[in-house]
């Protein structure tokens, strides 16, 4: 299946980053209510297509490209179906689609496959077009950003503590009272979803649960201490955890790429986090019959494509440009070990905090960090 590319065409008038071409087999009637529909997606993405709730759109540069995989979404099922044409994706549509992305019968114009970073882009496109219609959608299938997991990007010092705090606010909502009942209603039918309970039940108690969630700080502050893998995310278990001593024990059943146990050290702030989130576990149903510390909204231990969703958001809303640099769940891992090397400047010890088979494997970290190279820059330029 082939798709027409839009973005080296003219718009179609009054319909934006659109071609004539690209909506060339809808007739009249079709492509004007098709065109009022599209200018409502799109100026959802401009003005609250980055974080519905907060209404921030995204950036233009954004815009284009998710605009792009929506539409092709759209021409593949104009293309394959053999019912009337349809104006509005339903998620069958899109469960459709991603099952094709899949098994690559969705391919380039050039006949080439989509990577795997790019169809799960085709998925967070299609994400926030069905945050624009009101609708949850949980694909079937997830696609992984990671590989090559160890050629991600670091971040530095001031974007790991703009991760944490992004994550204290990570999908909170605002006080209860202090909306307009518009943007109450829509944050009740977010929670709703959310909470996978009625609107009619949604009320300031499952708010203030939600404003409070230790979930996702206690994630990335555990992350950022060990650079803890995506796989062992989702298998760390209670016992696994020895707060009073601040220590995790990992044991080897659980070990990611090492059949030894061994102990992660952890901060005062992430033994904070993990015991504010055991407490509140303790409430929430879906761990009722799981020993996992962690579950995403499906009641499913996380797994790399779900924590590169998360680490997308946060970024996203701590606002650190990627400017060119690949970031992965893997970049968390890459910069502990960047950090631990520039203070240590001991492979033996990155290699054992990590628990890296050999000081070899942790050689890729003892590279200069972002701070040394602009204070070398600043110094050659005289800027100090």
């Amino acid at each position: 299946m082939e798709f027409y590319g839009y973005t080296r065409m003219p718009a179609t008038d009054d319909v934006p980053l659109i071609s004539e071409q690209s909506i060339a087999q809808l007739n009249h009637q079709q492509q004007v209510l098709f065109g009022q529909h599209w200018r409502d997606f799109v100026t959802f993405l401009r003005n609250e297509g980055k974080d519905p709730n907060r209404q921030i759109g995204y950036a233009e540069s954004n815009v284009r490209p998710t605009a792009r995989r929506v539409l092709q979404v759209f021409q593949y099922q104009w293309d394959t179906q053999e019912t009337p044409i349809v104006i509005e994706l339903s998620t069958d549509h899109a469960d459709k689609f991603i099952q094709s992305l899949d098994t690559d019968e969705v391919r380039k114009n050039n006949d080439d496959t989509y990577k795997e970073n790019s169809k799960a882009e085709f998925v967070k496109s299609l994400r926030a077009y069905f945050a624009f219609l009101g609708v949850d959608w949980t694909p079937d299938r997830q696609f992984n950003k990671t590989e090559p997991a160890d050629n991600s990007d670091p971040f530095d010092l001031e974007e790991r503590e703009r991760l944490f705090t992004a994550s204290l606010e990570y999908q909170s909502p605002p006080n209860y009272g202090n909306v307009s009942p518009e943007e109450r209603d829509r944050w009740q039918r977010h929670l709703s979803q959310r909470l996978d309970i009625p609107v009619s039940e949604i009320g300031p108690d499952e708010w203030d649960e939600l404003r409070r969630s230790w979930k996702y700080p206690s994630i990335i502050s555990t992350s950022l201490d060990g650079g803890l893998r995506a796989a062992l995310i989702g298998r760390l278990l209670i016992s696994h955890l020895h707060l009073e001593k601040g220590y995790i024990d990992v044991p080897p059943g659980i070990s990611v790429k090492n059949d030894l146990s061994w102990e992660i050290e952890l901060s005062s702030r992430s033994v904070n986090c993990l015991k504010r989130w055991l407490e509140q576990r303790q409430n929430k149903a879906k761990y009722d019959a799981s020993e996992h510390v962690w579950l995403n909204r499906n009641g499913n231990p996380y797994n790399s494509a779900n924590l590169n969703t998360l680490l997308d958001n946060l970024v996203e809303q701590a606002g650190i440009e990627p400017a060119g640099r690949k970031l992965t769940w893997h970049s968390i891992r890459h910069s502990t070990g960047m950090y631990i090397y520039d203070r240590e400047r001991d492979l033996a010890i990155v290699a054992d905090m990590l628990r890296h088979a050999s000081i070899e494997s942790a050689r890729r970290y003892a590279h200069p960090t972002p701070e040394a190279r602009r204070d070398v820059l600043e110094s050659i330029q005289g800027g100090r």
